[in-house]
């Protein structure tokens, strides 16, 4: 009598349960990395949209404004230049596609003058800039399923100076004091 060679039922069914359990455990950390990488990404694109309007104003030496706006799909920066010679009419520089699965907060404007500074009115355009920081905090839609917040990325928040216009990435300091 000659044995088969094969595997048997319960070696088939162990390896079955060990591929299911293992697609599982993926599963959630994939989508925790996807939101991640999403808030990681909108970040880029913040601030290399607050950069070219930067240097839009400061090249063309006209006010920039640089406007966030949303939906539930994500949100939407637009850069406009202001008529230099009119100085009521704002003009479309550059518009991004839609921030996947992020929205900003506030939604604020920030202008900036031709010398690169900014400010958060546009009656200010004229007066000298101050030495204030004004914070944007981007962060993940969250899941309509109300899923556990330890799920979610930390948002990650963008500092841009009054004084120079430059625009920094900073963390979200009040869930890093919630932690300790």
């Amino acid at each position: 009598m000659s044995r088969d060679n094969g595997y048997t039922l319960v070696e088939l069914l162990v390896v079955a349960v060990l591929a299911v359990s293992l697609l599982g455990i993926s599963a959630a950390g994939y989508h925790t990395w996807i939101k991640s990488t999403a808030v990681d990404a909108s970040t880029t694109v913040l601030l290399a949209e607050l950069e070219r309007a930067r240097a839009y104003a400061l090249a063309r030496c006209c006010a920039t404004r640089v406007s966030l706006f949303g939906n539930e799909r994500g949100d939407l920066i637009a850069i406009e230049r202001l008529d230099p010679e009119n100085g009521k009419n704002w003009y479309l520089v550059s518009r991004t596609n839609r921030l996947d699965r992020t929205h900003v907060e506030p939604y604020r404007t920030l202008f900036y003058r031709p010398d690169g500074s900014c400010c958060i009115e546009e009656d200010r355009l004229v007066e000298e800039a101050g030495f204030a920081e004004y914070g944007l905090k981007i962060q993940s839609f969250p899941s309509k399923s109300g899923a556990n917040a330890a799920n979610q990325p930390e948002p990650r928040e963008i500092f841009v100076n009054a004084r120079t216009g430059l625009a920094k990435t900073g963390k979200d300091k009040s869930k890093q004091e919630t932690r300790e």
